[in-house]
C-alpha cells in the first residue's frame, strides 16, 4: 500500500471515529456508539434521522427495567447502498430481551447509505447498545 493511500486512510478513520465519538447521546436507560468494521470510506452510514432517531426507537425491556438489570449489545450489519439493512448479527449478546431490542431499533430505522467519493457503496457497520437500568 503506497503512503499516500494509507495515511488517507488513516485520517479518514480518524475522522470517522471522532465523528461517530461525537454522535454519542444518551438517553435515559440507553447509550448507542457508531463504529465502522472497515473504513474503506469517506462517510457512514447513519440513521436518516440521526443517531437521536435510533434511539428513540430503542425500547428498554420493561422486565428488565423493573428488575434494574443492564445490557450491552453489539450488531453488525449490513447497510446497502440505498440504505437498506440486512444480515443484522449479534456480535455480543446482553441477553435476549436485550439483543431484541438493539434489533428492532435497526431495523425500525431508516439508514442513509455510506459514501466514496460521492458514491453510495455498500458496508458492514457496527453499533453498540447499553443498556442502563435506572
Amino acid at each position: 500500500m503506497n503512503e499516500f493511500y494509507k495515511t488517507k486512510t488513516e485520517t479518514i478513520m480518524l475522522k470517522s471515529k471522532l465523528i461517530l465519538s461525537a454522535l454519542i447521546v444518551t438517553l435515559s436507560t440507553t447509550f448507542l456508539v457508531a463504529e465502522p468494521i472497515s473504513t474503506n470510506y469517506t462517510s457512514v452510514p447513519e440513521p436518516v434521522h440521526g443517531m437521536e432517531y435510533l434511539q428513540s426507537q430503542t425500547h428498554f425491556p420493561a422486565q428488565l427495567q423493573e428488575l434494574k438489570q443492564n445490557g450491552y449489545v453489539v450488531l453488525n450489519f449490513h447497510v446497502d447502498v440505498v440504505g437498506n439493512v440486512s444480515n443484522i448479527q449479534i456480535a455480543q449478546s446482553g441477553g435476549s430481551q436485550f439483543d431484541a431490542a438493539a434489533i428492532t431499533a435497526v431495523q425500525n430505522t431508516d439508514w442513509n447509505p455510506a459514501m466514496q467519493n460521492g458514491t453510495a457503496i455498500p458496508v458492514t457497520f457496527q453499533v453498540p447498545f447499553e443498556f442502563h437500568a435506572k
